[in-house]
């Protein structure tokens, strides 16, 4: 499913509870609060799923988009990265969202720790 430039895609943990959101297009990711807490350092590469692996703003792994569920590898290989994107401006967010429904995370992922979404 493609979505509109400008419209915000919103990312869920696997209990259904809105925990982040990013605009198509740009490399953030931002908090259900609005705080930037990653970024797609591969969303420019010719994958299946381009925005797969995010990374926080120091670089180190957050968590990996699964359809619209944010959840982290159990194990995961790293990789490298061409160039790192500049601190966003904070963004307009999108409208609160409730929830999506509940699914069981996929064999080999887990939910993002909640203090890495939301701590400040």
């Amino acid at each position: 499913m493609s979505v509109p430039a400008g419209m915000a895609v919103h990312l869920y943990a696997s209990d259904g509870r809105w925990i982040a959101w990013y605009r198509p297009g740009l490399p953030y990711l931002w908090s259900t609060r609005d705080r930037w807490i990653g970024w797609f350092p591969w969303s420019r590469e010719p994958t299946p799923e381009p925005r797969d692996d995010v990374l926080d703003p120091s670089d180190a792994y957050l968590g990996t988009v699964v359809g619209d569920r944010l959840l982290a590898r159990v194990v995961r290989l790293p990789r490298a990265f061409s160039a790192r994107v500049p601190e966003p401006q904070r963004p307009v967010g999108p409208p609160d969202v409730d929830r999506a429904q509940a699914v069981a995370a996929p064999i080999g992922f887990v939910d993002v720790d909640a203090a890495r979404l939301f701590s400040d």
